[in-house]
């Protein structure tokens, strides 16, 4: 599946994005390792071990460039929502929700006051879908706020919106900050069908 829906964004709708390889071309490639941004969300979402996954990455970019990638993201979001809704398979979407790194001084970022503004305008786009609250009020503090996360908050934004913002039922589970960085648990079940989106 991750090879069709690669195709599908680079070729069939001219995006910007790549494969993603461990040292190697394509097939003789080394495992790539998944780090806890990666594992802390599939933990709470595998049930099964025949659940196939595809995993989506953001460039580099993103930790000094996320504003600069809103259009792009949002644009990969809705092409990724219009590839997935035709396809057969059922799926679930999972984000990495990491949201501020610096919300202690002590910790490997060092402290900032946009830190809680920037977690709570995330929170507040995941209880509502409140464009303004991700888009806006979110963007002008993640730069200094040093989210990793922000990027796929968005790309995920780009994806609901792409099916109509008011079919989606937002709930906050969590979003706070236990150590130096933010994290936040949520899902978006689908009004009209059996979908969820998690982050």
């Amino acid at each position: 599946m991750s090879e069709n829906v690669l195709r599908k964004l680079r070729v069939d709708h001219g995006l910007n994005v790549s494969g993603l390889t461990g040292f190697g071309a394509p097939g003789t490639e080394e495992p790539f390792p998944l780090r806890w941004g990666e594992v802390i969300p599939l933990y709470f979402t595998l049930n099964s071990s025949k659940t196939k996954v595809v995993i989506l990455s953001h460039p580099i970019r993103r930790y000094n460039g996320s504003v600069e990638m809103i259009p792009e993201l949002l644009k990969v979001g809705a092409t990724l929502y219009r590839i997935l809704h035709h396809d057969p398979k059922s799926v679930a979407v999972v984000i990495s929700a990491d949201l501020a790194h610096t919300h202690d001084k002590n910790g490997p970022f060092g402290y900032s006051p946009t830190a809680e503004p920037f977690d709570q305008a995330c929170g507040k786009w995941a209880t509502n879908l409140d464009e303004g609250a991700l888009l806006d009020d979110a963007a002008v503090l993640v730069d200094r706020a040093l989210s990793c996360g922000y990027s796929g908050l968005v790309l995920l934004h780009g994806l609901l919106r792409a099916s109509q913002l008011s079919l989606w039922q937002p709930h906050v589970y969590e979003n706070l900050h236990p150590s130096y960085y933010g994290m936040m648990v949520a899902e978006f079940l689908h009004k009209q069908m059996n979908a969820t989106a998690v982050n």
